[in-house]
């Protein structure tokens, strides 16, 4: 049966992780009796005396032991004894196989605040006690990364002409980002994982608020009163006024931080927004460019077809020719004058029986052979019409 009243012991040099434990079991509706030590010696001396139910340690601790070390000399002494250690970010990082290995759970800050929740009741009540769902980021996201040396002249003008003692800013994961005023008189961590899973799950509501949300929290406490402003769905400003001055400060709260959560809106862009990662776009990769064909010897070209002449579509049998470009004209000779046709009367009475033999192979081969050079009779020079007709 799960210890209504847990018998815890903290080990830590400061206080921080005592704030961090008790506000955590009393989330947890517990009743816890916390033992807090300050060195592994004080931690194992309880230990032999008091059967804790559970053991929380700090990784780095004066001396030399550190917290793993602590870790596995407690589970020496009690074996069936849950340990955990909480490291910081200037802890030195602990290998995966080392954790694989290891007799305790581990967690290292920056954390959300339901992480170590759900470590705590594992740790008390066993694993069966805690459904398994996903956590916060996985719902929401990585908390984008902002410029915090922007952002904190805006976060001191805010306190100072507001009125506040102090100023925090943390993200919905319960990191501190930066502060300003004497937030050291509070317990900034504790304040800030406290209040962040509230500002955080400001992005379950957003289908019935609207996308870009504008969150003001007050709470009126008997010590100090406390103003929560959201600057977007992942970061939240605190300002921490003394008693009873809340309420005189409610409206300029108001105004003053509308004015200063647009102007650090305005440097953090559009991730202050954004409920969910961006999608990674993939870029398709360019297409290939395509393979020259092989050339080939000869190409075929489409050309129009040619309309026939009149003349040439009355014979269908001759074969079609290429399309020429028609050649000009030639003019017309001129006329002869006094030409009298009547000297191609007499073509008829020539005896033409004898014309082949004027293109006969065999006598013009004798009447080249039979000449000499260049030189030709006065005969023939009159029969080949070299000379004319000489006067006797």
């Amino acid at each position: 049966m799960p210890p209504t009243n847990p018998r815890i012991i903290v080990v830590d040099d400061n206080q921080g992780l005592y704030n961090i434990v008790r506000a955590s079991l009393e989330l947890l509706g517990r009743r816890p009796r916390l033992i807090e030590t300050h060195t592994p010696e004080d931690a194992l001396a309880e230990l032999r005396i008091s059967s804790p139910d559970l053991l929380v340690t700090a990784q780095t601790l004066p001396g030399q032991t550190d917290g793993p070390t602590l870790a596995t000399l407690a589970k020496r002494e009690l074996a069936a004894l849950p340990v955990m250690v909480l490291g910081a970010e200037r802890d030195p990082e602990i290998s995966e196989d080392d954790l694989a290995q290891s007799p305790f759970q581990y967690l290292r800050r920056p954390f959300a605040p339901e992480t170590f929740l759900r470590a705590v009741r594992v740790a008390l009540d066993g694993p069966e006690a805690v459904p398994q769902a996903a956590p916060p980021e996985d719902l929401f996201g990585p908390v984008p990364a902002i410029d915090s040396d922007k952002l904190r002249p805006i976060l001191f003008r805010l306190m100072r002409e507001a009125g506040a003692m102090a100023a925090v800013m943390a993200d919905r994961n319960g990191k501190v980002i930066t502060y300003e005023g004497a937030a050291g008189y509070v317990d900034r961590d504790l304040l800030a994982s406290a209040l962040g899973p509230g500002f955080g799950n400001t992005s379950k509501i957003l289908p019935i608020i609207g996308d870009q949300p504008r969150v003001l929290k007050y709470y009126d406490g008997d010590k100090i009163d406390l103003f929560g402003l959201a600057v977007g769905l992942h970061h939240f400003i605190t300002l921490i006024f003394e008693t009873n001055a809340g309420d005189r400060a409610m409206g300029t709260v108001k105004r003053l931080g509308g004015i200063a959560v647009n102007e650090m809106l305005a440097i953090i862009g559009d991730v202050a927004f954004s409920a969910r990662p961006a999608p990674q776009v993939t870029t398709p990769a360019p297409a290939k460019a395509a393979e020259h064909a092989p050339r080939r010897g000869r190409r075929t070209q489409e050309m129009a077809p040619v309309q026939p002449s009149p003349a040439r579509a009355a014979a269908p049998s001759a074969p079609a020719k290429a399309a020429t470009p028609p050649k000009p004209e030639k003019p017309a000779a001129a006329a002869i004058p006094n030409f009298d046709p009547s000297l191609f009367d007499s073509l008829d009475s020539i005896d033409l029986s004898k014309a082949d033999e004027l293109f006969d192979p065999d006598k013009l081969a004798a009447s080249l052979s039979g000449s000499s050079g260049n030189k030709i009779s006065f005969d023939d020079a009159l029969l080949q019409g070299i000379i004319g007709n000489v006067d006797e």
